[in-house]
């Protein structure tokens, strides 16, 4: 009897030892195949940190802060935009040390003046695309000590890193280029989502829209009084369930049809005195244009190009977002119609612009 029981004891243990060392070699209990908590605790971290706070203020304000904070230090656009490349690139290549070493910051010159040349037509911009432009900018910058007014991402061969389409903006094609102000905000926005979302880089990319474009600018109010009753008369009789698409065309006939075209260069009037005269030049036309849609909160935005008429005349044209997509709408003429150009082609594309700065 007490040899079965030795038996049937020495069995237990085998069993529970077995049992034991079955349960620690589990993957699930190792301790070294859990995830490493995402911690920004460097001067690295800190610097992504102020980077996606820039976003931030970006979202609430319409406009980048010209300086960011990092630990008691300033740093203007220039440096925290080349901050955020060579980070991009440091975090590529060192995944889990990143913050170990701090980025060596050198020159960042850079003119915030910069509004022509951004031709990016795309709207999201994905992370192969972004890794180009980082590459660009840091290669110029080591060159010119600097950043680059504007990169241009190359068309010409499929095979090339960093290949996009040539814009085809009616007859004429124009190569895809982003500029200065455009990709700090790209910037900002990508670190933004890297912090917020525990150090994962977003999947389908961010947009590469440099405004929300429904912001006022000097020229384009959206709380005047004058602005808002041209808005209510321009949708006067359209339904409490209009559609943005039904308000934004109203708000396009109304601005083709009540205003007249007046010949002089550059802005003159402004949104406003636009209003109160009935006409302008093609400048204020959209400024009154996107004023409204501005204050209706539609999403629009300047073309401006050179385009083929008679003649090769400049040409500043409204494009409102609606139905997930850009619509030409030139109130310039009073035959046009919605989505659809009055001329033949762009000679040159000049670009897409929140705020018109002549």
């Amino acid at each position: 009897m007490k040899k079965f029981l030795f038996a049937i004891l020495a069995c237990g243990l085998v069993f529970g030892t077995c049992a034991c060392n079955k349960e620690k070699t589990k993957p699930d209990d190792d301790p070294t195949d859990e995830p490493k908590p995402f911690v920004l605790d460097s001067w690295n971290g800190d610097f992504a940190k102020g980077i996606a706070d820039a976003y931030d203020v970006f979202e609430s304000t319409g406009v980048l802060p010209t300086m960011i904070n990092v630990q008691g230090i300033k740093y203007h656009k220039g440096k925290y935009t080349l901050a955020a490349c060579l980070l991009l690139r440091k975090i590529e290549a060192e995944p889990d040390t990143w913050q170990d070493e701090d980025i060596d910051l050198t020159s960042a010159a850079y003119s915030d003046l910069e509004y022509r040349y951004n031709t990016f037509d795309p709207d999201v911009i994905d992370m192969p695309h972004i890794r180009f432009l980082a590459d660009a900018i840091l290669d110029y910058n080591q060159k010119n000590n600097g950043l680059p007014n504007y990169v241009t991402f190359p068309s010409d061969d499929p095979s090339k890193p960093g290949y996009l389409p040539k814009i085809t903006m009616v007859v004429t094609k124009h190569d895809n280029m982003m500029n200065l102000r455009a990709y700090t905000v790209v910037f900002a926005r990508l670190f933004n989502y890297f912090v917020k979302n525990e150090g994962k880089w977003p999947e389908e990319g961010v947009s590469s829209w440099p405004s929300s474009y429904l912001a006022a600018t000097r020229n384009c109010p959206i709380t005047d009084p004058v602005v808002i009753a041209a808005r209510d008369a321009a949708l006067k009789g359209l339904p409490e369930t209009a559609t943005a698409r039904q308000k934004a065309e109203a708000i396009y006939k109304y601005a083709r049809d009540e205003w007249e075209w007046e010949d002089y260069s550059n802005t003159k009037k402004g949104a406003v005195k636009t209003i109160n005269e009935k006409g302008g030049n093609c400048c204020d036309l959209t400024h009154a244009t996107l004023a409204m849609c501005r204050a209706t909160g539609i999403p629009a935005r300047y073309l401006h190009g050179k385009c083929n008429y008679s003649t090769p005349l400049g040409h500043v044209i409204p494009e409102i977002y609606v139905d997930g997509k850009w619509w030409i709408a030139d109130p310039s003429n009073n035959k046009a119609v919605w989505g659809t150009p009055t001329w033949n082609g762009m000679e040159t594309f000049h670009g897409r612009y929140y705020e018109l700065e002549f």
